[in-house]
């Protein structure tokens, strides 16, 4: 395979394992280690083929979220004025009816579908209003409110009001030239009335850089008038020796550049072989804690011991004691958030589950769930997540 297939293929493997253009290289690469197509680049590869993917793959990313939270908010919309509230309906009596409803989950926080229930009751409450007034208006009256407003004449100042801008540029505490520009200019006329009179900025702008064109002008015209053909020679002997001068300096520049540059090439040759050998180290770290370490309540003083008795434990001694811990919290942290999310499952496919049921009666529906068990052996933390679930 040629290097383009090869990366194509990782970048293949990083989509079909859905890793995360906002997480890090350490965190995700439990998820791809074990793939096959993972060892189809070297270590400097995957970094560059990884960095390259985050890149592209972060604003698809920030895009499909936002969208789906736009469709989600669609979506409750919908719900919302599907159930003709009246507008003594509130906001629990809905989620009691309509708390099943895949339209009303798709938007995860309680307060959040609260907020939004509540700016779209206020809303459509708004447009019945409206409309009722719209039925009430006097039409007559309001043809008569626009004849009389069609025949006030307009009075237009802009001449006296641009002339007064040319006039307050040309007295302006700031010197002015051709070249000058207005970003830069406009923050010394800012208190003045001529400028404040021109109420758009834009005009502001166009204003300014006629102003500019004119001194463009002026400027040649003073100089056609100074013309001296010894003067021209001069300035052409002037200009010949300043370009063999930045010749000379840039040459010297390029030398000093490709000096650096091979410095820097053998210094990241060292650092990309010590990488390659923590990478190395850390991959067998992580295999062996994929096949140890399963339970999300297991603490490392104890692991420790275990894990020491297995070989790849040597193979990973280029890593030092803090790293192998942290290795172990975040593989830890990793199953802890896999339970948890399937114990929110198994409370989501719960059919018993309302805004106003307690632990105590859904504990009895869901015991027998294998999920259940899994998730902790203390049962004051699974009340506590489903107290969370709730909110």
């Amino acid at each position: 395979m040629t290097l383009e297939q090869r990366q194509q293929a990782f970048r293949e493997m990083l989509m079909d394992r859905e890793v995360s253009a906002f997480s890090t290289w350490e965190k995700e690469l439990h998820k791809i280690v074990f793939d096959p197509r993972y060892l189809l680049l070297s270590g400097r590869e995957r970094k560059l083929a990884y960095e390259g993917f985050i890149k592209a793959r972060a604003e698809d990313e920030r895009i499909e979220k936002r969208n789906k939270i736009k469709d989600n908010r669609e979506a409750f919309k919908k719900l919302v004025e599907s159930a003709n509230l009246s507008s003594r309906a509130t906001f629990s009596e809905f989620a009691q009816k309509y708390g099943k409803d895949a339209k009303f989950k798709a938007i995860e926080k309680m307060k959040e579908r609260e907020s939004l229930f509540n700016e779209l009751k206020a809303a459509n409450q708004t447009s019945k209003k409206e409309a009722e007034d719209m039925k009430e208006r006097d039409p007559s009256r309001d043809r008569d409110k626009m004849a009389s407003s069609e025949s006030k004449p307009k009075k237009s100042k802009s001449d006296q009001i641009r002339d007064a801008f040319m006039e307050m540029l040309r007295e302006g505490p700031c010197s002015i030239s051709a070249t000058s520009s207005w970003s830069k200019k406009k923050k010394y006329f800012s208190d003045d009335e001529r400028y404040i009179a021109v109420g758009s900025s834009s005009l502001r702008e166009t204003y300014f850089y006629e102003f500019t064109k004119d001194l463009e002008h002026e400027e040649k015209s003073t100089k056609e008038r100074d013309y001296s053909p010894v003067r021209e020679v001069d300035e052409k002997e002037r200009k010949a020796q300043e370009r063999k001068e930045r010749e000379r300096a840039a040459l010297k520049e390029r030398e000093r550049q490709v000096a650096r540059r091979q410095v820097d090439q053998n210094r990241e040759l060292e650092r990309e072989r010590g990488v390659h050998a923590r990478e190395e180290a850390q991959q067998h770290f992580l295999a062996l804690l994929h096949d140890m370490v399963r339970d999300a309540e297991a603490s490392w003083r104890k692991t420790k011991k275990q894990l020491r008795e297995d070989g790849r434990w040597e193979l990973a001694s280029l890593l030092d004691s803090e790293q192998k811990e942290k290795m172990f919290n975040e593989h830890i942290e990793a199953l802890s958030n896999k339970k948890k999310k399937s114990f929110r499952r198994m409370l989501d496919e719960c059919e018993h589950i309302t805004l106003t049921s307690t632990w105590r009666d859904i504990r009895k529906k869901i015991k027998h769930d294998s999920r259940f068990s899994k998730f902790s052996s203390d049962d004051k933390e699974r009340e506590a997540e489903f107290s969370r679930y709730l909110k």
